[in-house]
């Protein structure tokens, strides 16, 4: 459960939220001894891994789908309606986060001009997190929404994103954090196609 969280401005998470960084390490840490404990004998490669590493990236749309059911290829989706939604999921089965993929997930950027939710609570696995309202983010241009501590979104469990909204109309919310990947061919795909 998040303790707490901050909202800022997306670009001065580091200047407004300085244990980001710390938070960023300790998460990197926890979700490396997870993945080399769960792909071994993987080793972590970072950003250029070998034969017989893992490798991490920026979180990929693909891992999850929009308020729609669709798999994403941007963070961009339409709101077509109003209301409690769940705006993003696991995009596979059961809400479930692909096999060959751990999330470190400390946040959420509200990238739009109009921010057409009020507030998010999140389920991962059989985690239900506290509803936070985020109305106070509207006084943002680009607001983020970023944890104390982070969170490991691992293969094949479940994660859903829930929010009241206020309007329909595009929004572009983008997680904070970065992935994992077991395989390094899977995220070599061309532009708007799906992960395998």
């Amino acid at each position: 459960m998040p303790s707490s969280y901050v909202i800022c401005e997306y670009e001065a998470v580091k200047k407004e939220f300085p244990e980001f960084q710390s938070t960023m390490d300790a998460l990197e840490q926890s979700l490396i001894a997870k993945a080399e404990s769960d792909w071994a004998p993987l080793r972590y490669g970072r950003f250029k891994p070998d034969a017989g590493e893992f490798g991490r990236t920026t979180i990929l749309p693909p891992l999850f789908n929009d308020i729609t059911g669709t798999r994403m290829v941007t963070w961009e989706q339409w709101f077509n309606g109003t209301g409690n939604q769940t705006i993003m999921s696991g995009s596979a089965p059961n809400s479930t986060i692909l096999e060959d993929f751990k999330v470190g997930f400390v946040g959420l950027a509200l990238l739009s001009k109009a921010i057409r939710i009020s507030e998010i609570k999140m389920q991962i696995s059989d985690k239900k997190l506290p509803r936070i309202n985020i109305e106070e983010a509207m006084a943002y241009n680009k607001p983020a929404i970023v944890f104390e501590e982070g969170y490991i979104l691992d293969e094949e469990t479940s994660f859903e994103l829930y929010a009241y909204v206020l309007s329909q109309g595009p929004q572009r919310i983008k997680p904070i954090g970065f992935q994992v990947n077991r395989v390094r061919d899977k995220t070599l795909t061309a532009v708007g196609s799906a992960l395998a």
